[in-house]
Formats: structure tokens, C-alpha cells, sequence
């Protein structure tokens, strides 16, 4: 009996053991293992899959400031603006000319980006609702020409040449392309000049922006955001030539079109899809939509440039991770350091926002790096949530992503200050609140938060 009950007991031990060693060592161990096997990049993979094209949209929202006084402004009035949002679209991503390095460590890829308008969670408002906002396109063009008028106007001084010839006021253009002394801008000139200078002027000012009135544009969110607000349409003689210029410059938020003319729109590099259908699904289940695409806009898709990224295969802990965009490490859009060495400002960190490393449980920061700003930015865990009822961690863009810029605070290296007549603090940089992107754009734009 004694013996039975040591058999027993012997079996229990054992049985506690092992039962202490599944749960303890060897289940946590097979889960590790199997999170790594679905979370690295590997071909032919549901993760892989998932990867390649998001399973379902993000949610993108737009809020646009409508202007309501615009004569008002031009009087010298303060302008009063009102926040009209949020225009929410569906953002899809595809991940094309995928290309894998030969250990299968890395994966190079471009990625599309395709937003549709949700009209559904955006109501009332609609794409085509009319908003007065600031005529974008015109003012930056402008500046640029007040702030480099010598410069511009040598640049298409050969374009403009056989041109001027043919129009009976040539003396005039000459003296202006001519003129030595520096050139604050193209309409300071015409005021010392004749009233007919200042006519031309105008005339072809008149010819590239289509006669405004103000500085200020109606238009609509589809328009103002995707589809483009034309301009250059048309245009001869001196006008054209400085259209040639304008494209030129290759700048993101501009684009020629079949006729030659110009569309400004802030989202002019990623592609507008035409309508969204629901196809199954209601409340809080999974919806899949249908998307149709206008005529030949599939193939006009734009790419935000080429990543390389770590599959994991090696290193789990650098699942996603950039090595490489457009096969560098750094920009060359903010300040270096005073040896050229690359500053901070333009290091290449994180991923693409995509996705992530696995075991990053309470991970306070992480880091992504943005194409539409040219820059990494910090992301911060700002507490626990949830997504139709998983567990998830809730992450915020830092609050000191537009912190104050200057020496005194180590990013001088954002402290670009390209935007002409700029406000500034003692410092020579922006206020609080605000990002001089135009190395990042190829115009004067400017970010900023409340």
C-alpha cells in the first residue's frame, strides 16, 4: 500500500514537472517561435499576403479651413476662417515591384496609395461641397517668383527669346529679363515702369491663373485635394514660358496633363478612386468594398519611392524595419551638421507605418518614417485599447513632433526658412507649431498644428 502511494506520488511529481515545463518553457517557447513564423516576411504566407496589400482600407481624414471674408482680406482685414470636416476616404495600399535580396533578408518594393471618398461616415458633407480656401498653387508660384525673380527670369530667358521677338512690347521684356540691379519682384518693376508694363503684366498673369480676383480660390474638397485645380490652360507667349518653368520644377503637388496644362492638388501623387460600393457587411463586422477606378487611372498610379525593408528571416527583432529608401539612409531635404556629416533631421528610421517588429508589448516610442513630410517621426503609447474586441496598445504622433526648432533645442537641422517674409522667432526659426517643407514639396509649403 506504502509502495502504491509512492508510485503515485512519484507520478504526480512527475506530472507537475512536466506540466511546469510545458506552460513555463516549452509552450511559451512553441508560441514564441510560431508568432516569429507569422510575422516575418515570407512568400506564399498569409502574413506575406497581408503585407503585400492591406486587407482592409485605413481610415484617412481630411479637415479644410473655408475661408467666409476673402474681399475683406484683401482690404487688409484679418481673415475668418471656419474648420470644415472631417472628408473621410478610404486609404488602400499595394506594395508593387516586389524584389527579394538573395539570403531573403530583405525586400525591396514600391508602394501605391489609392484614397476613396466614404461618403457614408462623411455626412453631410460631400466631395463636392464649394469651400473658399487659399489659392495654393498661386500664391507659392508667386513667391518664388518675388523671392528668385532674376534668377527665374534668366532660367527661361532661352524659352522666351524667339517669343519676345513677335510681341510688339520686346524692349520692355528685355529690360526686365536684362536688368542687373536686384529684382525684389516682377510687379515692384512694373510699377516703375509704364502703365503698358504693368497691362502686360497682368496679361499674363491674367493668362496663368485665369483672372482672379482675389487670392483666395473656390473650389471643392475633391478638386482642392485630388483631382486638381487647373491653371497654365492655354496659355501663349510669355505665359507659356513661365508654365515650362513651373513644370519644370517636378514638384509633387503639380502635375502636366494630356493638353499641357498644369493642376495643383495636395494629394496630386497618389491616385482618387471614383466610387465605393459595399459589398458585405454592417455595424461592427468586416466590410469589403468594391472600388471603380476612372478610365486609365490604374495605370497613372504614383509610387511614394522605393523601400528596402528587413524580412525578419534573420532577425526577428527587425521585422519591417527600413534599411534603405530609394537606396539611401538619409535625405538631403534639412540642414547637415556644420561637417556635412548627416544631421538627425534627415536619418531614414522605423518602417513605413505599415507594420512592425513582433514583442512590442509596452514599447513606449516607435518610430515611422513619413514620404508626404520627409521626415521620421516618433510615435507614443498614450495607453490600451481595443479593436472589435481585441486588446490592442493606442499610439499617438509625439507632441513634440512640432516642437519649438533652434539650437537651444538640438534639431536645428529643421530650420530650413525658405518660405519668404516668413515670421520668425530671435533665433532665425519658426514658431512652435510649424515645419518649412518646401525642400521636401520643391514649393513653399508650410505644416502646421493648432
Amino acid at each position: 500500500m506504502v509502495q502504491c502511494t509512492l508510485i503515485w506520488a512519484g507520478i504526480g511529481v512527475v506530472m507537475a514537472v512536466s506540466g511546469a515545463l510545458l506552460g513555463w518553457v516549452v509552450f511559451p517557447r512553441a508560441v514564441h517561435e510560431k508568432i516569429i513564423e507569422n510575422t516575418e516576411l515570407r512568400q506564399g504566407t498569409d502574413q506575406y499576403k497581408r503585407w503585400e496589400a492591406l486587407p482592409q482600407p485605413l481610415d484617412f481624414k481630411v479637415y479644410i479651413f473655408n475661408v467666409t471674408n476673402p474681399y475683406e482680406v484683401m482690404q487688409g482685414r484679418r481673415p475668418k476662417v471656419v474648420e470644415v470636416g472631417p472628408y473621410i476616404y478610404f486609404q488602400y495600399r499595394q506594395k508593387d515591384n516586389i524584389r527579394f535580396s538573395r539570403d531573403r533578408s530583405k525586400v525591396s518594393y514600391s508602394q501605391q496609395q489609392m484614397y476613396v471618398f466614404d461618403p457614408e461616415s462623411s455626412y453631410p458633407l460631400t466631395e463636392n461641397d464649394e469651400l473658399t480656401v487659399l489659392n495654393m498653387h498661386m500664391n507659392s508660384i508667386l513667391q518664388i517668383i518675388d523671392n528668385q525673380a532674376k534668377e527665374t527670369i534668366t532660367n527661361f530667358r532661352s524659352d522666351v527669346n524667339n517669343t519676345l521677338e513677335k510681341i510688339p512690347v520686346v524692349r520692355l521684356i528685355k529690360r526686365i529679363i536684362e536688368r542687373t540691379t536686384p529684382i525684389q519682384s516682377i510687379l515692384q518693376i512694373a510699377e516703375d515702369e509704364t502703365y503698358d508694363s504693368l497691362r502686360l503684366i497682368n496679361v499674363e498673369l491674367n493668362r496663368i491663373f485665369g483672372r482672379p480676383d482675389t487670392m483666395f480660390l473656390r473650389t471643392t474638397p475633391k478638386q482642392f485635394l485630388f483631382d486638381g485645380v487647373p491653371f497654365c490652360v492655354n496659355v501663349i507667349g510669355i505665359a507659356k514660358a513661365i508654365c515650362k518653368e513651373i513644370e519644370k520644377r517636378n514638384t509633387k503637388t503639380i502635375r502636366t496633363m494630356p493638353d499641357g496644362s498644369l493642376r495643383f492638388s495636395f494629394f496630386s501623387h497618389v491616385s482618387h478612386g471614383k466610387e465605393v460600393q459595399p459589398l458585405a457587411g454592417k455595424g461592427g463586422q468586416l466590410r469589403f468594398f468594391l472600388v471603380f477606378l476612372p478610365c486609365g487611372l490604374q495605370k497613372n498610379m504614383t509610387d511614394d519611392g522605393m523601400f528596402t525593408i528587413n524580412t525578419g528571416i534573420k532577425d526577428p527583432s527587425r521585422t519591417q524595419m527600413i534599411e534603405l529608401w530609394n537606396g539611401r539612409t538619409t535625405l538631403d531635404v534639412w540642414n547637415n551638421r556644420s561637417s556635412g556629416l548627416p544631421s538627425s533631421c534627415n536619418r531614414i528610421l522605423g518602417t513605413d507605418g505599415s507594420g512592425y517588429p513582433p514583442f512590442r508589448t509596452g514599447v513606449e516610442r516607435m518610430t515611422i518614417f513619413s514620404t508626404d513630410i520627409c521626415r521620421t517621426v516618433d510615435i507614443k503609447l498614450t495607453g490600451s485599447s481595443s479593436y472589435e474586441g481585441i486588446p490592442a496598445l493606442h499610439y499617438e504622433i509625439d507632441g513634440n513632433f512640432l516642437h519649438d526648432i533652434g539650437p537651444e533645442y538640438g534639431n536645428e537641422c529643421y530650420c530650413v526658412n525658405k518660405i519668404p517674409k516668413s515670421i520668425v522667432k530671435s533665433n532665425g526659426c519658426l514658431y512652435r507649431g510649424a515645419l518649412d517643407l518646401s525642400n521636401c514639396f520643391g514649393e513653399y509649403k508650410l505644416l502646421a498644428r493648432q
